[in-house]
């Protein structure tokens, strides 16, 4: 191979000629390599690193296989060989590239199990036991060499024995230890043939650890070395495979079943931590195939889906339940309804245990736990008693869900609420605005004879009652027809108040009323005494979002009067709850006045808050005396301005014979009602600051309806009230004009 020369300073000379049978080896380009993990304190980026070559090892290996290709021994410094059959040709340069490369191998693997055994494991969350794998050849010399000591004396002269390093066929990694504790700790102590590092396992568990390892119990995964034969340039490997135990003996002693599985490995990336986390997948997929056997006949009678998926990725990585992350790992995909929500069985990265990934998704928090605890402890027993609750769970969230796509807000947990009849909450729970009011939808589901959370009926109407909902339930299942039982039962709406005792608090459950089946009033007082709670069946969940929609839309004025009321509760504040106006809608009539200080002798004024549903509400405030100050009201003489006021609201002011009016219209929010009931406060407020000037020092006022423009001497500001409803909690605000 000829290199560049030219006329350049300090170019290579060019190559001698060819001695060795026409043959020269040049240079060697090393493409194996080992992944270099990431360090954030560095900021090194996890990336795979090609093994060095020195110019002296290049020069050494060159001569070595331009020798071999020749069919000669190397000259010095390279060691002599004997090369048998003659020339080699093009075998032999690979011959000695292949074996170079995978002696680099075989060093790196040895020196990464130096780091695995010294971490414990860490690096995935468990613990991990490692050993060298050492050949019959290996284990002879070793054995003689520690029957003389260093020093021995041998025909009269002083040798040194060296005992050989890392010397073996490969390394053996077992995982899944038994007796682990929470932490990981240090045992302190090396195992018998191992010298790649000190083992890290929990305290507790290395008795049970030495016996599981003795009997072959436990999976692990094996890395061995195999030197390329003379005669054979490409014979040479670096195999992984994984050893996972099927079955074992009935004392627990021995296994009785064992199955391998080969897994791949990488010269140009040597990993040997992506090689273990390979075997604990193919240790997963073993059990998990045990366990999907086993719990098939409970998903058939549940009509849950059940299938094992090799590459399955958690939906939800932030979770982390199983230790794997975002990582692909072998799971039983759970498909609970019809509509897709489907749930994780996998295997602990760090145990083996069975966890359960994705209840938090469906469930609370506190049930997610709950699951994950069962099913770690309790194994596949437990599962199989879980599929209720799970299915369940995930129908209750596909309601939940399917009411929100309609527009309707639900709350998230309603089992988070105290006070439920017979502790069963219902299904889904739709918030009705404004939310301050705590009014709620309920939607109670019953399938299968579960119960839907209904208070006792009275004993005189518990048969007839029973009837009735055993017909509904019959009707119900006889017209689902489906594969999954989610898709049919019987529901029944209820409208619910749960106040908060304190903002900082969670709602409770203060009153349960049933409501009619298509969720538009409440249900008649005669089919309440008569046994019936309203329930009706359904095919799908789309008759019940319906039926929640439009209850939540006709109890909107429920909701509206809980806020004024509460609002005015907390306040002091005396009201009356009329409920009927002209058009039959809804007032709450209260007195609002500054308190009983200095001010308080002023007049009280009626006011009226109109509550309207979907139409937003409306504030009237009436008995405000016109003071000799006022000068007239904003808007007169043809002006017709409009005057905003607090949440979008749009006032108006009126002077009659009575005194001023004020009429504030506000949009349907959840500020709403509450922007009301301030509003009046503030209209009091600014008329009794009005009523305190003094016109003969030539100070007068011009009203609007939620401020007033003072004018004096040429001089104009605009004044309003805002703060608390006592006296000192108020301030007033000038702006010039």
């Amino acid at each position: 191979e000829e290199e560049g020369g030219g006329d350049d300073e300090g170019a290579d000379p060019p190559p001698p000629p060819p001695k060795l049978g026409g043959w020269l080896v040049v240079s060697i380009e090393m493409l194996a390599g080992e992944m270099i993990d990431a360090d954030a304190d560095e900021g090194r980026a996890a990336h795979a690193r090609v093994f060095p070559l020195t110019k002296t090892e290049v020069k050494i290996l060159g001569e070595r296989a331009t020798a071999r290709m020749a069919g000669m021994s190397p000259p010095p410094p390279a060691p002599p060989e004997l090369v048998e059959g003659g020339a080699q040709g093009l075998a032999g340069l690979h011959y000695v590239c292949h074996d170079i490369a995978l002696r680099l191998c075989a060093m790196t693997v040895m020196n990464q199990s130096k780091k695995v055994a010294r971490g414990g494991g860490a690096w995935h969350g468990g613990a991990i036991r490692t050993e060298q794998i050492t050949g019959k050849a290996e284990a002879k010399r070793a054995a003689e060499s520690e029957e003389k000591d260093d020093g021995e004396k041998e025909n009269g002269e002083t040798t040194t024995k060296r005992r050989v390093r890392g010397a073996g066929e490969g390394i053996r990694m077992w995982f899944w230890l038994p007796g682990l504790s929470g932490e990981v700790k240090a045992s302190g102590s090396r195992m018998a043939g191992v010298d790649v590092g000190s083992v890290e396992i929990g305290l507790g568990g290395a008795a049970a650890v030495d016996a599981a390892v003795a009997a072959g119990t436990l999976p692990r995964v094996e890395l061995t070395y195999v030197r390329a034969d003379d005669k054979d340039s490409s014979s040479g490997a670096i195999a992984a495979r994984a050893l996972v135990p099927t079955a074992t003996s009935s004392d627990g002693k021995g296994v009785v079943g064992l199955e391998t599985f080969e897994l791949p490995f990488s010269t140009a990336r040597v990993d040997i931590e992506e090689v273990l986390a390979d075997g604990i997948r193919a240790a997963a997929a073993t059990r998990l195939r045990r366990v999907l056997e086993e719990l098939g006949p409970a998903c058939d009678a549940e009509s849950v889906g059940a299938v094992l998926v090799e590459d399955a990725v958690n939906p939800h990585p932030d979770a982390d339940e199983d230790g794997w992350g975002g990582a692909k790992r072998p799971a039983i995909r759970l498909r609970l309804t019809d509509a897709g929500t489907c749930l994780h069985v996998t295997c602990g990265k760090r145990g083996g245990e069975l966890r359960v990934c994705g209840v938090a998704s469906i469930a609370s928090s506190g049930f997610a736990a709950s699951v994950e605890h069962a099913a770690c402890v309790g194994g596949i027993p437990a599962l199989r008693g879980l599929l209720p609750a799970l299915r369940r769970a995930a129908e209750e969230r596909d309601l939940r869900e399917a009411a929100m796509a309609s527009g309707v807000n639900t709350h998230p947990a309603p089992r988070s609420m105290k006070g439920w009849a017979n502790g069963v909450a219902p299904a889904a729970l739709a918030i009705v605005p404004p939310a301050s009011g705590g009014v709620y939808v309920g939607a109670f589901v019953t399938r299968d004879g579960e119960p839907s959370g209904a208070a006792k009926l009275p004993e005189k109407s518990a048969k007839k009652s029973a009837k009735k909902k055993g017909t509904a339930t019959a009707t119900a299942t006889a017209t689902a027809g489906g594969a999954n039982a989610a898709t049919a039962g019987v529901a029944r709406l209820a409208l619910v108040h749960a106040p908060r005792a304190h903002p900082a608090l969670a709602p409770a459950v203060a009153s349960v009323a049933p409501l009619a089946p298509d969720g538009s009033s409440l249900l008649d007082a005669k089919k309440r005494k008569s046994g019936e709670d309203g329930s009706f069946p359904f095919d799908s969940f789309d008759a019940v979002v319906d039926a929640i929609g439009a209850a939540v839309r006709s109890q909107r004025v429920v909701a509206q009067r809980a806020t004024v009321t509460s609002w005015l509760r907390s306040r002091g504040l005396r009201f009356i709850d009329a409920r009927m106006a002209s058009d039959g809608s809804s007032i709450v009539a209260f007195s609002a006045k500054l308190g009983d200080g200095a001010w308080g002798a002023e007049p009280a004024a009626a006011c009226e808050v109109l509550l309207r549903g979907a139409d937003g509400v409306r504030l009237t405030v009436r008995g405000l005396p016109r003071a000799p100050s006022v000068r007239g009201t904003r808007g007169e003489g043809g002006e017709g301005r409009e005057w905003g006021a607090s949440r979008g609201g749009v006032g108006s002011i009126a002077v009659e014979d009575a005194g001023v009016v004020v009429a504030v219209d506000y949009p349907d929010g959840d500020f709403s009602p509450g922007a009301a009931c301030g509003d009046a406060h503030r209209v009091v407020a600014l008329h009794a600051f009005i009523g305190r000037l003094r016109p003969e020092l030539g100070v007068g006022a011009w009203l609007e309806p939620l401020s007033a423009v003072v004018e004096t001497s040429g001089h104009q500001a605009r004044v309003s009230w805002v703060g608390g409803i006592d006296d000192g909690g108020l301030a007033a605000v000038a702006m010039n004009e």
